[in-house]
This record gives C-alpha cells, structure tokens and sequence, in this order.
C-alpha cells in the first residue's frame, strides 16, 4: 500500500515534527531533536516542491531539495535568509540520525569538527540550534 500525500499534508507534518523536535528538545533529547527539526525541514521543502511543481524529488538531501522548490518570485533577502537557516540544519542533520544512540551522535559532530569553540555541551548547543533555525525557516520559507 502506497501513501499518497499532498502539498498540504507534508506542510501539516512539517508543523507536528517541529512540535515533535520542539517537546524532545525540552527534554534534552538532542538526538531526537535534531532528526525531528531536520524531518520538518525536509517536509516543509516537500511540500514546496510538490506546490509550485507538481513534482516530488526523493532523497534527503535538504540543499538540493531548497534548490528545487525555490520560488522565482521569492525577495532576495528572504532567500538569502531561508538560505542562512537551511545551512544550520543541513550542517548538522542527516537522515540516518534516526538510527544514532547519543554517543554516535556526539562522535558524528565531533568528526565534523562541530565540537570546536563551544563552551558546554556542543550536542545540546547544536540541536537546539537546528531546532531554532528550523522555527526560524517556519516564519521565512
């Protein structure tokens, strides 16, 4: 059996995994968190893609996905704005964090470097980060 989902639904879906990252985010789960923030980025350029063109790109790749869904009517400083965010969470967030323990995650941001010139916890730091910008994306994009 095959889901179909409109426009709307993955912009309604967007909205619960933001709440989803938001209510882990308040209860220090910053794996979770993050892997939530980063599904409501990638549900809200779906539903983007899917609007202004019709089409559906597969992947999970969230700067190809913006690259597709961009909106040729869209003010420079919006984009270049929305750009800003998405970059946040696309440095941070990957599909497969679905699948991380906490000690994964901390050694994924630490071999991306993440864990550089950040005073305290650099896990907690960045996810709430990505969920931040991801709030952030929901006023812009």
């Amino acid at each position: 059996m095959s889901l179909k989902l409109s426009a709307t639904d993955y912009r309604k879906g967007a909205s619960s995994r933001l709440e989803d990252a938001r209510r882990l985010r308040d209860k220090d789960r910053w794996v979770g968190a993050t892997y939530m923030a980063g599904r409501a980025t990638e549900s809200m350029l779906r539903s983007l893609l899917l609007w202004r063109t019709g089409q559906l790109d597969v992947g999970h790749d969230l700067r190809k996905l913006l690259k597709r869904a961009r909106s040729p009517d869209m003010l420079a400083t919006d984009e270049h704005r929305l750009d800003l965010l998405l970059n946040r969470i696309a440095g941070i967030w990957h599909n497969n964090l679905r699948y991380c323990g906490d000690e994964d995650f901390r050694r994924y941001l630490k071999d991306r470097k993440k864990d550089r010139g950040i005073k305290g916890d650099f896990v907690e730091y960045h996810a709430k980060r990505v969920v931040e910008a991801r709030s952030e994306e929901r006023r812009v994009g």
